[in-house]
C-alpha cells in the first residue's frame, strides 16, 4: 500500500486592490494498486482507442491523464458506443493534465486531433 499525495498551490497578487490570495490544498489518497504508463495515441475521431475498459476497474478509481505532446490535442470520451462524437469528454491540450474519480460505468476512449498522434501519460489508482 502506498500514499499518493496531490498538492495544489494557488497564489495571486493585486487581483482587487492590494489584497493577496494564497491557498494550498493537499490530498492524501491511499493506493492499493495502480501505476502510470505512457502511450502514443494515433487514433482519430470516428475510431477512438479504448484507453481503460470499465469492467477492469472499480467505482471510484482515480484516473490521471497528461498530454505530454507538444502539438496536438487529445480527447478523452466517456461513452458506450465509441465513435468519438457523443458522450461527455475532456480536451487535453499539449502539456495539460487532469485527475478525477471515475465511476467505471463506461469505457474511457481516447483520440488525437491529428493522425500524427500525441503522447499520453496515464495512470489509475485504487
Amino acid at each position: 500500500m502506498a500514499t499518493l499525495r496531490a498538492t495544489i498551490n494557488v497564489n495571486a497578487n493585486n487581483l482587487t486592490s492590494q489584497q493577496s490570495l494564497s491557498t494550498q490544498i493537499v490530498s492524501n489518497l491511499t493506493v492499493t494498486e495502480g501505476g502510470v504508463l505512457v502511450d502514443n495515441i494515433t487514433a482519430v475521431v470516428g475510431a477512438p482507442a479504448i484507453l481503460l475498459t470499465a469492467a477492469n476497474f472499480a467505482l471510484g478509481t482515480k484516473v490521471y491523464l497528461k498530454n505530454r505532446g507538444a502539438t496536438h490535442n487529445l480527447y478523452v470520451s466517456f461513452e458506450a458506443s465509441g465513435t468519438g462524437g457523443e458522450g461527455a469528454w475532456i480536451i487535453l491540450k499539449p502539456g495539460v493534465w487532469t485527475m478525477f474519480p471515475w465511476q467505471a460505468a463506461v469505457n474511457l476512449r481516447v483520440y488525437c486531433s491529428n493522425a500524427a498522434g500525441s503522447v499520453l501519460e496515464y495512470g489509475t489508482f485504487a
